[in-house]
């Protein structure tokens, strides 16, 4: 059997004649027989002119004799009548086409004892969800994606645990276009894979992404990314997930302080590729305001040699960011003079400041100051507050600081670097 666990099926096949109480053969009744029907142990009705060819049929297949038994099983099918011997006929040919792993001749055993009531209901549950799958495997390599979806739908009411089942479905629904069923289905084969053991498959995170990413729930996609990353959590992987959420963000007032952000969570995960990443994060950083990060980044990326010598683009934003350092003047007294203000708006750009120069503990002291005084956006103070106690090492505070970011895109973003927090660090 090919679609169904053989243990389950073997199972399944014993239950099929200890379940009613009779002898599998069929060749005389005895003493034994007649005892047993007067103690009101059922039996199996059948004529003589079929119990002949089924007892040989019978014999045969124990013998594996599948020649034989093929012959005598179409005479016992062409006299069956009742639903007994239909029973028995349709449980000889599951047995005989089991043996020579013929698909086509189990089905057509299975299709004649789902609905027999002779099959204990056990059987038929078992008999029932190999059936629709092997239609529905079948329907799906066929691309009859409509027809795939009902066979499987139809095998897991049967109680079909197999793996593929959500797989198939999946699939068909994707092909469908209807991208909210396929990445339900995946996440129920995530989770049967887990129940059972298994690492889910990375292609099938890869598979689910992009669609919810496709529904516009953002939220969702950070729940996604995270519970990819935290399977496979690679360079790679870390770069592809950052990415995907940089292209799910709606554009607005937060735009370039997202993009920084996300930036820095590239960097705190080693997931900074290539000299385009380095490029654009000190660019950002350069005209948000932040020429120390952007001073920081280059020298960065080319000590690690992403950013090639002699790169004339990434000098120029060195030059500008080099010169807005030297004349920003003092840290110090920008945080004096935005003490001063009436609400922490001041302090907590200061606080950005210090934070780009890489002062971190200065601008949690400042971040702190910003958010006693009012005022300000306290996710985007609490997400900087995150990002400075995690540059730190200090992963308690940073988890705490990340949880304070109650909504919108801020909240998903520190989702994704609480997600880093609970990870090894990549090298």
């Amino acid at each position: 059997m090919t679609f169904v666990s053989k243990l389950a099926m073997a199972a399944v096949l014993t239950l099929g004649t200890t379940a009613l109480g009779v002898s599998p053969a069929l060749a005389q009744k005895s003493k034994k027989d007649d005892k047993a029907q007067a103690a009101g142990a059922p039996q199996l009705k059948v004529s003589n002119e079929f119990r002949k060819p089924a007892a040989a049929a019978e014999t045969a297949v124990k013998a594996k004799d599948w020649a034989t038994a093929d012959t005598n099983l179409a005479a016992a099918e062409a006299v069956a009548k009742n639903d007994d011997e239909k029973y028995f006929a349709a449980f000889l040919r599951l047995q005989l086409e089991l043996g020579r792993n013929n698909e086509d001749g189990q089905l057509k055993a299975m299709s004649a004892l789902i609905p027999n009531p002779r099959t204990p209901p056990e059987a038929a549950k078992v008999y029932g969800a190999a059936f629709n799958y092997t239609l529905g495997s079948r329907a799906a390599a066929a691309k009859k994606h409509d027809e795939a979806i009902s066979y499987m739908l139809k095998a897991r009411e049967y109680g079909s645990t197999e793996t593929d089942v959500p797989i198939v479905l999946a699939n068909a629904y994707a092909a469908t276009n209807k991208p909210a069923e396929a990445v339900a289905e995946v996440d129920r084969a995530i989770q049967l894979s887990k129940s059972q053991g298994r690492k889910p498959p990375e292609a099938w995170y890869q598979f689910a992404i992009p669609r919810v990413n496709a529904l516009g729930d953002r939220a969702a996609v950070v729940t996604w990314l995270s519970r990819y990353i935290g399977e496979y959590p690679t360079m790679k992987n870390w770069h592809w997930a950052i990415d995907v959420f940089r292209a799910s963000a709606p554009a607005g007032a937060n735009a370039r302080s997202e993009k920084i952000d996300a930036f820095r969570l590239k960097r705190a995960t080693n997931a900074l590729p290539n000299r385009g990443d380095y490029a654009d994060y000190a660019f950002a950083a350069q005209q948000g305001g932040l020429p120390w990060e952007a001073v920081s980044v280059i020298d960065e990326g080319r000590k690690n040699k992403k950013i090639p010598d002699g790169d004339a683009d990434v000098a120029k934003t060195y030059t500008a960011a080099t010169t807005q350092v030297k004349s920003s003047g003092s840290l110090e007294a920008m945080v004096k003079a935005s003490a001063a203000d009436k609400n922490g708006k001041g302090l907590a750009q200061t606080g950005d400041a210090f934070l780009a120069s890489g002062n971190q503990a200065r601008a949690i002291e400042i971040y702190d100051q910003a958010l006693a005084k009012g005022g300000v956006n306290n996710d985007e103070v609490n997400l900087h507050r995150g990002i400075a106690y995690q540059q730190l090492g200090q992963k308690d505070q940073a988890r705490a600081a990340f949880g304070a970011v109650n909504a919108g895109p801020l909240a998903n973003l520190a989702t994704l670097y609480i997600t880093s927090l609970d990870l090894p660090p990549l090298s």
